[in-house]
């Protein structure tokens, strides 16, 4: 019975003091912390960022390319020599033959 009673009761807020300044705030403790108002600050860049940007565009894109090339160029020989031996040894079969 005690235990409906305590479901009706509300709850109890706690109210905390204020933290010493001798010890560190957690805040100040942590590496990344977020908070605020601000948004999103847009700054203009300037023709040297500008370049270092694009360059730094271009070396990503450069980079992915040759991963995507060398991939070809690997995986190419492989398929080949899968598809000759199902030629050969006629796994694809022969769509335009009769059954009988």
């Amino acid at each position: 019975m005690s235990q409906k009673h305590d479901i009706d009761k509300p709850a109890e807020i706690e109210i905390l003091p204020p933290e010493s300044e001798s010890r560190p705030r957690y805040r100040s403790r942590t590496r990344i912390w977020i908070g605020g108002t601000d948004g999103v600050k847009v700054i203009k860049v300037g023709p040297v960022g500008a370049a270092l940007l694009t360059l730094a565009s271009a070396v990503i894109l450069a980079m992915g390319l040759i991963f995507f090339a060398s991939a070809f160029v690997v995986l190419l020989p492989i398929v080949l020599v899968v598809g000759a031996i199902a030629y050969l040894t006629g796994a694809g079969g022969n769509p335009f033959r009769r059954g009988r």
